[in-house]
């Protein structure tokens, strides 16, 4: 029996709960961070002069870190511990946050760059490691819930970012997004290495030779027997063939590509509406002013449809409800784009939008960690987030060149809405194919802490 197969049937213990509010308010940071160039792109434009494609490199380069922070160092996780990797994690975002005011129209704006993909390797890192400690300590009863409100703490963090901070940068400059988020998260590296527990599924795979002490002093906390010895390793398949070969060999891999494919489609999507939404109506409007405005309809509107999303989760299989919703957030996206910048129909419209468009990474965060054996989880969560980014690099980038163009905002936001039915059949296929497997091996063991409904 694996050490975390009573979570599901027991009450929450005040440590779980610890661990999942630490969890999701560093989220919440997270949120903060990759929302920032979202609402401080006007003021950027303005004050660097720059044409819209090189102010796509900027808003890339937290994607380019976040791929390397995902697919390199967040693997690093199953080696040294979720806790530590956190801490690193956390750190590393500071240092990013510290290097960006330091950007002049001197300079030009590489020193942004630099700033947004070391921020975004931390980011990268958080986000696997993040995703793993819920997903270890959450109970499958409430699991796809918490993954929902997992998924719109993002939003939150963008909310905030934008009704807080958004509105000073026209009196305190844009240096100060980035003054704010280097402070948050040194306290956040603080915050981590004392409050955030280690992951317990790590710790009995005896990675440390103190792994049965600190395991049995995390169930005391727990309030929950201690063990005389370490259970049999989970993973053992994993440990002989290594987490990033047992990531993509056999049917784990066939549904490793099937994530991939999906979420590079719907990152594609994504963050062309975190990027480009805000920053068009402003520029439509020769109104800086507005892009905070935006970033608060569609982080409100993400934490409305994330609150909804998890809430069915419970009840409807999250492979079944996400290409609904991933269908609406295709019509929702382009009728933005069709509607036009006119304020306030812009905010409500993309409100709309982002309700159903942000339900994506819900799903995707609920599913992926569900498919790997615990020494391949992090590095397989890893993987499928981190290149997804890909999608995410190149939506800031090619939309800048887009609009540089002159493309409209009907045409643009229509073209770069369609990437989600993409998403959207990634998920349905991965749901046949695991339904087939079950056919046909039933009694072939569940992926450790999936959620009932993922």
């Amino acid at each position: 029996m694996r050490v975390t197969d009573h979570i599901p049937q027991e009450k929450m213990s005040g440590l779980q709960k610890r661990a999942i509010v630490i969890a999701i308010t560093l989220v919440v940071l997270d949120g903060y961070d990759v929302s920032l160039t979202s609402f401080a792109a006007p003021y950027i434009e303005k004050g660097f002069g720059v044409s819209k494609a090189e102010l796509g490199l900027v808003m890339s380069g937290a994607l380019i870190g976040m791929l390397v922070g995902s697919i390199i160092v967040a693997p690093l996780a199953d080696r040294i511990g979720r806790r530590k990797m956190g801490v690193i994690a956390t750190t590393t975002i500071a240092a990013g946050m510290f290097i960006g005011p330091f950007a002049t129209p001197e300079t030009g704006t590489w020193p942004l760059v630099l700033s947004r993909i070391v921020t975004g390797v931390g980011v990268g890192c958080l986000v696997a490691v993040v995703g793993v400690i819920l997903a270890e300590y959450t109970g499958k009863r409430v699991y796809a819930l918490v993954m929902a409100v997992y998924a719109a703490a993002i939003n939150i963090g963008g909310l905030l970012g934008s009704m807080i901070v958004g509105p000073m940068l026209d009196t305190r400059g844009w240096q100060f997004g980035w003054w704010i988020g280097f402070v948050l998260s040194a306290v956040a590296a603080v915050a981590t290495y004392a409050l955030l527990p280690e992951s317990l599924a790590w710790l009995s795979e005896g990675r440390r030779p103190d792994a049965l002490e600190r395991l049995n002093a995390l169930l005391a906390k727990m309030r929950r027997p201690a063990l005389a010895a370490l259970p049999e390793p989970e993973s053992a398949g994993a440990r002989a063939k290594g987490s990033l070969r047992t990531v993509f060999t056999g049917r784990t891999g066939a549904y490793t590509l099937l994530m991939i494919v999906g979420y590079i489609a719907y990152m594609l999507s994504f963050y062309f509406m975190t990027n480009w939404a805000p920053s068009s109506v402003a520029s439509a409007n020769d109104n800086p002013a507005l892009a905070p405005q935006l970033v608060t309809a569609f982080s409100i509107g993400g934490i409305l449809g994330n609150v909804l999303f998890g809430y069915l989760g419970g009840r409807i299989n999250v492979r079944v409800l996400a290409p609904v919703f991933l269908l609406l957030a295709t019509v929702t996206l382009s009728l933005f784009g069709i509607v036009g910048s006119q304020m306030p129909t812009a905010w409500w419209t993309l409100f709309a939008a982002s309700f159903f468009v942000c339900s994506g990474t819900a799903a995707f965060y609920a599913i992926v960690p569900t498919l790997y054996p615990t020494l391949a989880r992090s590095t397989g969560f890893g993987v499928v987030i981190g290149v997804g980014r890909f999608g995410g690099i190149a939506a800031p980038v090619i939309g800048g060149a887009a609009f540089d163009a002159g493309w409209g905002m009907g045409a643009a936001f229509t073209v770069f809405s369609l990437p989600m039915l993409v998403a959207g059949v990634s998920i349905i296929a991965l749901h046949l194919a695991q339904r087939r497997s079950d056919t046909a091996e039933p009694h072939h063991p569940e992926p450790a802490l999936s959620g009932t409904s993922a």
